[in-house]
């Protein structure tokens, strides 16, 4: 077999490339803040920490698309990542821990490969979470426990039809002998007329131990845009048995985040959320939120089962605007927890957050 040289081959991939009509774009948020919390041990003491910031992990990303004729276009993401505060991966070895796919898309939607959010998240960030599941342990607990933000080794799709918006997915286990074990299966709805959206889904994740081990979690979320205020609503139930939730539910340095739960024991949550964006100026934009969760068969597996427990937090954010890709803003932050759901917190039964910071979009 003839041999190509390989800067004729790498000469014919680039004009091949420019004749497909490509594009590829590097995109990129920076966010840090200063932040204090007044309690961030076991003794319960005070800590200023500098960190990523309120809303927006700190990433870096690479997208692209090629058009392959006829309306369908081969389409791409990898996306990385990174601690503000110090430089280090978010995911410490993993470079695109955010996402890493591959795919098609066109008029019948978008069909994906790769580690990718899935589609519960995809529903709570993009249209119905008030914060879009802020990246603080202390405002994001419930959005990310139920979602579980993303997962490797999937296969999505999502379309568009009209107001319908529709995502599905399913991730393999990759268990030799098992298509169950370590598997994962999502299904989202959303339906827009006007100002007025519903949405809703549906997520399950079994175990890569046990098949019957899995942690399930439903959802029914409604917003409303009145000028400019919108208005967030929504519903978790989630019943795990994989022993997850904890470590998603549970701040840094908690009992809970530390040591995760007992594999076999089944916790139920049913969570509500409240929350309201209000536009003030084109430079000011103000959000609160609140979040309720009544907790049963809390496990933690150095402590055992703690039984039933409650948590709520409120969360304010003020943002400002210095251009179209520089904002700084303030936010506060109060969580409280009684019984079971202490495990969850550090130190006290009641954590106050307060921060300041930037961030760039690029």
């Amino acid at each position: 077999m003839k041999k190509i040289p390989l800067l004729l081959a790498a000469a014919g991939l680039v004009s091949g490339s420019a004749m497909a009509q490509t594009s590829v774009t590097i995109y990129g948020i920076v966010d840090t803040s200063i932040r204090y919390l007044s309690s961030d041990n076991a003794a319960g003491q005070k800590n200023f920490i500098v960190t990523n910031g309120a809303i927006s992990n700190s990433r870096l990303g690479f997208k692209g698309s090629e058009d392959l004729g006829g309306g369908l276009k081969a389409i791409f993401r990898l996306e990385n990542g990174f601690n503000s505060d110090n430089g280090g991966m978010a995911s410490p070895g993993v470079l695109f821990s955010r996402q890493s796919y591959v795919g098609l898309s066109g008029s019948f939607g978008q069909v994906t490969v790769g580690r990718q959010q899935t589609p519960l998240f995809d529903l709570m960030a993009d249209h119905f979470d008030p914060l879009t599941v802020g990246n603080y342990d202390q405002n994001a607990w419930m959005p990310a426990g139920a979602t579980l933000v993303r997962n490797s080794n999937m296969l999505k799709y999502y379309g568009t039809f009209g107001g319908l918006a529709a995502g599905v997915s399913y991730a393999a286990g990759e268990k030799a002998g098992s298509v169950k074990l370590g598997s994962q299966i999502g299904g989202t709805l959303a339906y827009t007329a006007g100002p007025f959206a519903i949405g809703g889904g549906f997520q399950q994740t079994v175990s890569p131990t046990n098949s019957d081990w899995k942690d399930t979690a439903y959802n029914l979320s409604l917003s409303y845009t009145l000028g400019a205020a919108k208005l967030f609503g929504g519903y978790y139930r989630i019943k795990d048995s994989t022993g997850t939730t904890p470590a998603y539910f549970g701040v840094s340095n908690s009992v809970a985040a530390i040591n995760g739960g007992i594999a076999g024991v089944e916790r139920k949550d049913d969570a509500y959320f409240l929350g309201a964006t209000y536009q003030a100026t084109p430079a000011w934009s103000l959000t609160a939120a609140g979040y309720y969760d009544k907790s049963k068969n809390v496990t933690v597996a150095t402590l055992g089962n703690l039984g039933d427990g409650t948590r709520y937090a409120l969360v304010g954010v003020a943002e400002y605007a210095l251009s179209k890709r520089t904002q700084v803003y303030g936010t506060v932050d109060y969580n409280k927890a009684k019984n079971a759901a202490l495990s969850e917190l550090v130190g006290k039964d009641s954590v106050t957050g307060v921060a300041v910071g930037i961030r760039h979009i690029f």
